[in-house]
């Protein structure tokens, strides 16, 4: 019984009313995110040793004094704020794809609509003009489905247009969160070092801290690092985003261009933490990062393949519809042309360059609708296309015994090409032989028999034309004609009389008079056989390359391995249209032929670059899209390819969230507010403090007896 015992009682009411109040402020806070579980760390009071010189055994020992608070601790462990952080920033990295891919994706409408089902309707409008070449109403059809066809491709880019605005829109929103998120780490940084360096505990704003980080990282990935001084490092590819009280803002984003020349969606400091050697930000995680992987690396690589395949759609089309004749015999016009003539046609710069019906291409120069290839038949005789020519007595001109050599010269779009024949060889030895090697020699004419006639016939065929032949016309800006020339210069200079021995290959296939004729409109056209729209009905299944690209390069390569190359003088935009990826055939018809993809596109040399596995020693060698696919597989390819992403976006978004609730729900058992084990808390420290209370009671009543003895107060 002494004022010892009262201090004593004292701090222990002192010490369990701030256990209290900490245990009431997590009950209420239990609700409050990002708080922190708080415990109160209770310690003895520094006791009184027992008085010296006193004898032995009667010494009063040490004395106890009570207890205080010895700190109010935050019970919060850093390695799970990594962890959940990490899939956090994942989890919103694939959200912030999904929500723009699975709109893009019903933008498109396939496979219901959109160009896929266009493209189908298309293919069937030229097969029903196929079967009836000189129908008003079949040529009606395939302009309304071209322009269909056109609609489907604009709606298409719009929506990839649509979709780029709206994540750039996003992008520079989300900028001006995360800037005043980091605003708010970086001043409370600065209060937490104050009271950090007075000894106070500045429990509650580490939680607002770490709830801001949390925040921060859904934006984009961050790692963080706590400093001597309390405050924390926060930092983005290596680079401070807060230190201390400094917050580094970043810049609104802009669409620059990476060094394979394709846009890009670009995101930089403000004022750089390092001006003196500024580095991009590389952003990976998070919001942020979903947005700019989406636009560089989903919707730019979709918007390059559907201006590829456009392009090829036009240039492939284009080039069948301008080697006809519509009825009239005019020139075939592009089916497909630029809005902008100046520029290459691309998804958003196409429309159908025929205006009426009776403009359609649909017929084929030919020789079988012109009076100038006679039979080649002697009398009567049927011609045996297997049989030797020489000397062979069913022709009306054979050639002798000895057989006859020379060349046809072949032009076709202003490019000329050069047929060796000798009647001695497999070239020409046979009817049969001469058309198959003929045909086999890609020159943009086929040659066939017609048994009927007994006729040799040479038509037009745009489909019968190799990459050399294209890639050499581009270069030289020509363009695609509907007319043709057969040249032999060892031939008479008229048909020669029956029975005569032929001199030259068009004498003995009753071709003489075609000699140097060019065969076109006035002489040659087949306005009823429908050749030219035949012919279009093989670019719903001839491999084309994508984008389509015909050209040369005079850039000598010496040795195999990486090369840049030039595009030819005349056209030095020529590459313009390539991408890194782009798959290409170099040198066709040689040796060296190969396939190459492209590594790099300088857009200001006009230049590209890749690995040769072969020596180019020859200037001028043929550059051409690799012909590897149908243009319906080159679209499908793109749709295909947005699904996956789609796809990869939505089970990434489902796999992250799971795990960011995992990781959270441990973090949670550790750091979070219990609100039933703090109510046990409350009453375990309500009750010691009514404990310490009843000992004052008791102590205050014993003193005040004591201090009354003898007073005459009675007991």
């Amino acid at each position: 019984m002494s004022f010892l015992g009262l201090n004593i009682a004292g701090s222990a009411l002192e010490t369990f009313q701030q256990a209290e109040d900490v245990t009431a402020q997590n009950i209420a806070n239990v609700q409050t995110p990002g708080a922190s579980r708080q415990i109160v760390n209770i310690g003895q009071l520094p006791p009184i040793d027992g008085v010296p010189g006193m004898p032995v055994g009667l010494e009063p020992g040490t004395q106890g004094t009570g207890i205080l608070v010895s700190s109010i601790q935050r019970v919060h462990q850093d390695s799970y704020d990594a962890l959940f952080r990490g899939a956090s920033s994942s989890q919103n990295f694939y959200s912030a794809e999904s929500g723009i891919l699975s709109s893009l994706q019903s933008s498109f409408g396939e496979p219901a609509n959109g160009i896929n089902t266009a493209f189908a309707a298309f293919q069937t409008s030229i097969q029903t003009l196929a079967n009836n070449p000189q129908g008003t109403a079949e040529e009606q059809g395939v302009l309304t489905s071209a322009n269909g066809l056109v609609s489907a491709i604009s709606s298409a880019n719009a929506a990839l247009q649509s979709s780029e605005t709206q994540t750039q829109t996003q992008a520079t929103t989300l900028i001006g969160t995360i800037n005043s998120t980091i605003d708010q780490i970086a001043a409370l940084n600065g209060q937490i070092r104050a009271a950090t360096a007075i000894g106070d505990n500045p429990n509650t704003y580490k939680d607002q801290r770490d709830q801001l980080i949390d925040t921060l990282s859904t934006y984009l990935p961050t790692s963080t690092s706590i400093q001597a001084d309390g405050s924390t490092l926060v930092t983005v590819d290596g680079q401070a985003l807060v230190n201390d009280t400094e917050a580094y803002h970043l810049a609104s984003p802009i669409v620059g261009t990476n060094p394979n020349g394709t846009p890009a969606l670009q995101v930089d400091f403000v004022t750089p933490p390092n001006p003196t050697n500024p580095a991009a930000i590389n952003i990976t995680g998070g919001q942020l990062g979903g947005l700019l992987d989406t636009y560089n690396n989903k919707l730019i690589p979709y918007s390059n393949q559907l201006n590829d395949f456009a392009n090829a759609l036009a240039t492939e089309s284009d080039r069948i519809s301008q080697a006809g004749y519509d009825s009239t015999g005019t020139a075939g016009a592009q089916l497909f042309s630029p809005v902008v003539t100046q520029l290459p046609i691309s998804a958003g710069n196409i429309q159908v360059g025929i205006l009426t019906p009776s403009e359609v291409p649909t017929a084929a120069a030919t020789t079988a609708a012109g009076t100038l290839v006679q039979p080649l038949n002697l009398g009567n005789t049927t011609v045996d296309t297997t049989a030797q020519l020489n000397g062979n007595a069913t022709l009306a001109n054979a050639p002798p015994a000895g057989g006859i050599a020379g060349a046809l010269t072949i032009k076709v779009d202003g490019i000329t090409q050069t047929f060796n024949y000798s009647t001695n060889n497999t070239t020409a030895d046979t009817v049969d032989d001469f058309i198959n090697s003929f045909n086999a020699g890609h020159f943009g004419v086929t040659a066939s028999y017609n048994a009927t006639s007994q006729t040799v016939v040479f038509a037009r065929d745009p489909n019968n034309i190799d990459l050399v032949h294209r890639a050499a016309m581009a270069a030289a800006g020509g363009t695609t004609t509907p007319d043709f020339t057969i040249t032999d210069a060892t031939s008479s200079a008229a048909q020669i009389q029956p029975g005569a021995p032929a001199v030259g290959l068009l004498d003995a296939l009753g071709a003489d008079n075609i000699n140097g004729v060019d065969q076109n409109s006035r002489n040659a056209i087949g306005v009823t056989n429908g050749g030219d729209v035949t012919a279009m009905l093989q670019l719903f299944s001839n491999s084309y390359g994508v984008p389509a690209l015909q050209t040369t390069s005079p850039t000598v390569i010496a040795a195999p391995g990486a090369v840049t190359i030039l595009p030819p003088v005349a056209s030095p935009t020529a590459f313009a249209q390539l991408n890194v990826g782009n798959v290409l055939t170099i040198d066709a018809g040689t040796a060296a032929q190969e396939n190459v993809t492209i590594t790099a596109v300088n857009r200001v040399t006009g230049s590209i670059s890749f690995v040769a596995k072969n020596a180019h020693l020859v200037a001028n060698y043929s550059i051409t899209s690799a012909q590897t696919a149908t243009l319906q597989q080159n679209y499908a390819s793109l749709v295909a390819q947005m699904g996956q992403d789609a796809s990869a976006a939505t089970t990434g978004t489902t796999t992250q969230t799971s795990l960011a609730s995992s990781i959270n729900s441990v973090r949670q058992s550790t750091d979070g507010i219990n609100i039933d084990e703090e109510t046990q808390n409350l009453v375990k420290f309500q009750n010691a403090y009514g404990a310490a209370a009843h000992v004052i009671t008791i102590l205050s009543a014993m003193l005040n007896d004591a201090i009354n003895l003898g007073s005459g107060t009675s007991f």
